[in-house]
């Protein structure tokens, strides 16, 4: 049996549209009956317009389904590209925590902890990578302001050469050994090496645990 995932991150896509214009509208209408509009006024309601539109655009071009998960493991969908993991793959998966002074924060992500990274390494796309870098900047953030706190060089976890050499001794080159790095860096930082945003499921990060957990022992 499949399962798919359908992101929130897709949802109320049609309403800010809906917004971009009705204030484009509202913006053409007062000009219409006023010649003596602010300009203030008129570049307010501009760029409301302009950004409800961005963000209503931004989640429409969002693939809309983010993972497919099936007896034989979860691929997870994205607008440059895709990876899979085996069930069998998988040691463990659950929401990374960062030491916060005297707690635990969670991080808004559900993270993969895998046997073999070269699985992943050999299959994705370096334009997937390298998109997954860019957005996972922030995580990498956080768990080194919470994780590494008393560091005082922070430039090998942003400086990071193009070559990575995975733990079976396999040597991998330009964005993909970035990313292949970038794998080894979260898992010393986290414990995990593949990270899905809480944006790309359908329900609480929580929630979403549970039912993979339950889809996972019924397979």
């Amino acid at each position: 049996m499949q399962f798919t995932v359908s992101p929130q991150a897709r949802r109320n896509a049609i309403s800010f549209c809906g917004i971009a214009l009705f204030i484009l509208a509202l913006l053409v209408f007062l000009h219409l009956i006023r010649e003596d509009i602010p300009i203030g006024v008129s570049v307010v309601l501009g760029a409301a317009s302009g950004i409800f539109m961005l963000l209503g655009i931004g989640k429409l071009i969002e693939p809309p389904i983010s993972l497919v998960i099936t007896p034989e493991g979860i691929q997870y969908l994205h607008r440059r590209g895709e990876w899979h993991i085996r069930w069998e793959n998988i040691i463990r998966f659950d929401v990374p925590r960062v030491n916060r002074v005297l707690e635990l924060e969670d991080a808004p992500f559900l993270g993969f902890r895998l046997h073999n990274v070269e699985e992943v390494l050999d299959e994705i796309s370096p334009r997937l990578a390298s998109a997954l870098l860019f957005e996972q900047r922030q995580l990498l953030t956080m768990a080194l302001r919470h994780q590494a706190p008393d560091r005082e060089d922070y430039t090998p976890y942003f400086d990071i050469p193009d070559s990575y050499t995975s733990p079976n001794g396999n040597v991998y080159k330009g964005l993909i050994g970035v990313f292949g790095r970038r794998m080894e860096q979260m898992r010393e930082l986290l414990g995990y090496d593949l990270y899905v945003s809480a944006n790309a499921l359908d329900r609480d990060i929580y929630e979403f645990k549970a039912h993979l957990q339950r889809l996972q022992a019924s397979r």
